[in-house]
């Protein structure tokens, strides 16, 4: 994550209701279609011809059709009574239900207007816990099939709602036939708890539609039905989402060859900008600042794409910075420095290979001790701190850490330090990675651009591993820790929404690679990274000015995942394991854990953060330029150079044995 410093305010007179979408995705049952009352009936009738009353119908409402024929064999064996297979109960219910439909269902009021409306101008999608032969067959009779861009049945997934795995792949049919189709500007309808919780889950606004008070629903806008004024006006006036127009981010990665003296970098940069290559002795930089006095070396930077070479035999030993400056400005130094070192061996300045350490011997720890995992956002791979891949080395070899999981290891850098620690290395995209002295396989995903997975083969057992980096903007602590907001709010955000997305995706990847054979249902499970959004578990009375339910920690909570550092240390207030930002004084910053280790099919036995302590709880206002020291003796951030620990991020240990 990169420092936003936001006195982000939110008015929260506004509906939440957006101004502009990508398409929308309507549940079905009860929503579109009056079914919710016709399939509570098929499920009593079910239940009746098998010598047993239902008292209580509720929970069945919204429920897959294979989830509610396991309730129901559970409750006749609970009876003593003669118990079918759940796959019998379910052809019952379909049949009882189908025979209902193609009698009695009809549309919902106001069902077929707003998705006639909406299906003029958007890609529509219906997500539904019904499999497909009685989806199919609901949408024809209530008169919106030829209506709806695509749909997706419980049957089509791996898991019914209220997991996310129906709305994951709606999003993915969409954005297929247009890839403007995101999470973050898709739009959900759902009238049921677990649905709204699985539109929820899969980072899509959501807004509930039911009239009943006692159905709770987690969504970001409620109505009572499709006919509320504000709702049909809402949907006449809907703008299509624009499709976003992301420019080549501003990127430059480079090498510097001893034995010829050269200096070879790739850039990347708007067509619009000019740029060039300056040079600059490292004691000269400034962060986020371009040297007062002239480079010892320069060169413009061809616009065709092809890397450039600079002839640097001239530069006596030292280390040095490359920056790429466009229109000859350095606002930032994300992704637009690298650093280098010139060694020779003698007087002469002659070439000579770089001086590297031998790699770093390993000795696999037993069963007893269980297997080190690290979570470290290594800050632009290193290139925010001088010496930055050396303090990275340094701090690895002193450690017995055996699986690493690395986010913004951009470039080149994530492999460069797998090199020096003689280790292997996966990385899917430019961003995550996961190293480890232990042999590992990459599997090719769906998440290249936030997430890497890879199994590790540990003398304990193989492991599935996730190095992710969700995404960073509209940074939730901003707003959540003022009373005033509501945490509906805060999580309607695109940043949020966004987060909660890739997450989903994550585990819905997951999902199709141990369905595929790819990876071992058995296998324990480790899901590391930069999530950029704190944890449920620590939003408590309490400890925070709001208690919020963060959909990240919380999905993979009810996925059955542990979060390995609150397993160890259940206290908050004792242990609150802030990550963000060990270098940012806390009265500019928020403090929060945002960096986690989760795990499956593993026990935590030990668990703590590197670099994490925060300062005190008063700490003396700083004067603008002036430095001093937080946590245990870092420079905060603009005087941080210097630092012995190369990131703006504390890093997450756990020891765990695999179950």
């Amino acid at each position: 994550m990169q420092a936003q410093f936001l006195n982000t305010s939110i008015d929260v007179s506004a509906s939440l209701l957006p101004s502009a979408a990508s398409a929308i995705i309507f549940d079905c049952d009860g929503l579109l279609a009056d079914t919710e009352d016709l399939w509570l009936r098929a499920v009593a009738a079910c239940a009746n011809e098998r010598g047993t009353t239902l008292t209580d119908l509720a929970g069945f409402r919204g429920g897959a059709i294979d989830d509610v024929a396991a309730q129901l064999v559970t409750i006749l064996l609970a009876a003593g009574l003669p118990t079918p297979s759940v796959n019998k109960l379910e052809v019952s219910l379909s049949e009882e239900f189908q025979s209902l439909i193609a009698q009695e269902a009809t549309a919902m009021p106001g069902a077929v207007a707003l998705v006639s409306e909406l299906a003029s101008r958007f890609p529509v999608a219906v997500a539904s816990n019904s499999p497909r032969a009685l989806l199919d067959q609901i949408l024809e009779r209530i008169g919106v099939r030829d209506l709806i861009t695509c749909s997706v049945a419980r049957d089509e997934v791996s898991a019914g709602k209220p997991a996310p795995e129906l709305y994951v792949a709606a999003l993915r049919k969409l954005h297929e036939l247009d890839p403007s189709v995101t999470a973050e500007t898709a739009v959900a309808f759902e009238d049921s708890a677990v649905g709204a919780l699985a539109a929820m889950s899969a980072g899509l606004l959501v807004v509930g539609v039911n009239a009943d008070p006692k159905v709770v629903l987690t969504c970001h806008v409620r109505h009572t039905t499709l006919l509320e004024e504000e709702l049909v006006d809402w949907a006449r006036i809907l703008e299509r989402e624009k499709p976003a127009q992301v420019g080549p981010y501003t990127l430059v990665g480079g090498s510097f060859d001893a034995a010829t003296s050269t200096l070879t970098v790739q850039c990347q940069y708007p067509a619009e900008q000019t740029a060039r290559v300056q040079v600059y002795a490292q004691s000269d930089c400034l962060w986020n600042e371009l040297p007062a006095g002239l480079p010892v070396a320069s060169a413009s930077v061809p616009n065709d794409g092809e890397s450039l070479s600079i002839d640097l035999a001239h530069l006596p030993d030292g280390t040095y910075r490359f920056l790429l400056v466009t229109d000859g400005l350095v606002p930032e130094w994300n992704g637009r420095t690298g650093e280098f070192t010139v060694r020779t061996t003698g007087p002469v300045a002659q070439s000579a290979a770089p001086q590297t350490a031998a790699p770093a011997t390993f000795t696999p720890e037993s069963p007893e001790q269980g297997v080190t995992a690290m979570t470290w956002n290594l800050w632009f791979g290193g290139c925010h701190s001088n010496d930055g891949h050396a303090k990275q080395v340094a701090y690895l070899r002193e450690s017995s850490h055996s699986i690493v999981a690395l986010q913004e290891s951009f470039g080149d850098h994530g492999r460069r330090l797998a090199a020096a620690m003689g280790w292997n290395i996966a990385q899917q995209g430019h961003d995550t990675a996961v190293i480890s002295p232990y042999p590992l396989s990459l599997h090719q995903t769906e998440t290249d651009p936030f997430a890497t997975c890879a199994t590790v083969f540990t003398p304990t057992g193989a492991v599935t591993v996730w190095s992710a980096h969700l995404w960073h903007s509209d940074y939730g602590p901003y707003t959540a820790d003022d009373a005033r907001i509501p945490a509906r709010y805060t999580l309607a955000s695109r940043g949020e929404r966004r987060r909660t997305g890739e997450l989903a995706k994550i585990l819905s990847e997951q999902g199709r690679l141990e369905r595929e054979g790819v990876v071992s249902a058995q296998d324990s499970i480790l899901i590391m990274g930069d999530f950029n959004a704190p944890s449920h578990l620590d939003w408590k009375p309490g400890h925070r000015a709001n208690t919020v339910e963060w959909p990240t920690s919380r999905m993979l909570e009810v996925a059955g995942y542990a979060d390995a550092f609150r397993v160890v240390h259940p206290n908050v207030g004792v242990a609150p394991g802030h990550t963000w930002s060990p270098i940012i004084p806390s009265d500019e910053e928020p403090r929060d854990r945002i960096d986690f280790i989760f795990s499956r099919g593993a026990r935590a036995l030990a668990a703590y953060t590197v670099a994490g302590e925060a300062e005190s709880e008063a700490p003396p206002k700083r004067r603008i330029g002036e430095n001093r020291q937080v946590g245990l003796g870092a420079s905060v951030l603009g005087h941080h150079l210097e630092n012995a620990w190369p990131t703006d991020h504390a890093a997450v240990v756990a020891r765990l044995n695999w179950n």
